[in-house]
C-alpha cells in the first residue's frame, strides 16, 4: 500500500541535496560542505539502492552496508571535527575504530554470503553517534555557543541524523530479535517519515542558518 513512498525518499534527498548547493555560500569551511557531499551521497545511495534488485536479481543488502559503513564513519569524523575537549576527540576515534571493528565482524559472520542486513553494526553505529551527539550537546550548552546554536547548519544536520536514527533502530532490531515479519508497507512508511522529518532538519538548517556560525 505505501511501498510507492520508497521512491519519494529519494526526491526529499535531492530537495535538501539542491538547497544545500543554493546555500554553499553560508557554508565557508569543508566540513560544512561535507555535509551537502553526504546528502547527495545517500540520494545516490537510495537510487541505486531502489533499482539495485531490478539491475542484478540481489537483495540490495550490499548496498545499504556500503552505505552504512561509508555514512557512520563520516558522521563520527564530522563529530570529532565539532567536539573541542581534547577526551571527546579521542573517545570519537575510538568509538570508530569500535564501529568499524563490529562491521568487519559481521562480515565475517556471514562470510558465505554477506548480503544480509548488518543490523548489529546499525546498532552499534547509532549508539555511538548517540553518544558523541550527546557530548557535542554538552559542550554547546556548557559554552557561548547555546546563545546561537540554532544559528548552526551543524545543530540542526546532527539533529536530522539523531531524528532518524535513534526510531529505526528499535524497529529494526524488533524485526532482528523477535523475528517479526517485515511488512514492506509499513517499513516503507516509517521510512518515508523518518527520512521526511530528517531532511526537514537539513533543510531548515540550510535556510536558518548564518555564516558566521558554520564554521
Amino acid at each position: 500500500m505505501f511501498e510507492f513512498l520508497r521512491s519519494y525518499i529519494i526526491y526529499l534527498a535531492m530537495l535538501s541535496g539542491v538547497i544545500g548547493l543554493i546555500s554553499l555560500h553560508k557554508l565557508p569551511g569543508n566540513k560544512g560542505k561535507f555535509l551537502v557531499l553526504l546528502i547527495w551521497f545517500s540520494a545516490l545511495t537510495e537510487v541505486v539502492g531502489y533499482f539495485f534488485t531490478q539491475w542484478t536479481g540481489l537483495l540490495n543488502y550490499y548496498v545499504y552496508n556500503f552505505y552504512m559503513l561509508v555514512s557512520f564513519s563520516a558522521y563520527i569524523l564530522l563529530l570529532r571535527s565539532l567536539l573541542q575537549k581534547q577526551t571527546n576527540r579521542i573517545s570519537a576515534v575510538l568509538f570508530l575504530i569500535l564501529f568499524l571493528i563490529s562491521f568487519f565482524l559481521n562480515i565475517l559472520y556471514y562470510k558465505k554470503d554477506i548480503n544480509h542486513s548488518f543490523t548489529y553494526s546499525f546498532a552499534v553505529g547509532v549508539i555511538v553517534v548517540m553518544m558523541l551527539s550527546c557530548l557535542y550537546l554538552v559542550e554547546i550548552f556548557n559554552s557561548n555557543k547555546i546563545l546561537n546554536f540554532k544559528k548552526s547548519v551543524f545543530f540542526w544536520y546532527i539533529l536530522g541524523i539523531l531524528v532518524f536514527h535513534v526510531p529505526v533502530l528499535p524497529f529494526m532490531l524488533a524485526i532482528k530479535w523477535f523475528l517479526i515479519k517485515q511488512d514492506e508497507s509499513v517499513f516503507s512508511l516509517v521510512l518515508f517519515i523518518l527520512n521526511f522529518l530528517a531532511h526537514s532538519c537539513y533543510i531548515i538548517g540550510f535556510v536558518w542558518s548564518e555564516k558566521k556560525y558554520n564554521y
